[in-house]
């Protein structure tokens, strides 16, 4: 992938999945769940992260995955990471642990943030 590839990731409710497009090709998604909260905000729950081989080694699923955390920021809703790589994703950006559960994050053997998300 060069600098001109125009990279974009949207939600597809209908899907159930946020998926990423190259140059206007789907090129992955993510699977997500919406937890809907009673006294809580919700959540978004990512169950399985995959990028089309052609793609791979681009760090587009890195892309994917931050898009989905970024989108629940906005929301101001929190994120479970179920996808294997998504919690290897989140081990490397532990800026975004603080958007995981307390419990979610224990239950997924996830560090406690180190300092909170604003």
């Amino acid at each position: 992938m060069d600098d001109e590839s125009d990279v974009r990731v949207d939600e597809d409710p209908d899907r159930g999945a946020f998926v990423l497009r190259v140059d206007g090709v789907e090129a992955g998604h993510v699977s997500v769940r919406r937890r809907r909260g009673h006294e809580t905000p919700g959540a978004i729950v990512l169950i399985h992260t995959e990028v089309d081989e052609a793609y791979g080694g681009r760090g587009l699923a890195g892309r994917l995955v931050q898009a989905v955390f970024d989108a629940a920021r906005a929301e101001g809703v929190a994120v479970v990471p179920r996808c294997p790589y998504a919690r290897r994703w989140l081990r490397t950006h532990r800026e975004y642990l603080a958007d995981v559960p307390p419990d979610d994050r224990r239950s997924l053997g996830l560090d406690a943030p180190t300092e909170e998300a604003s």
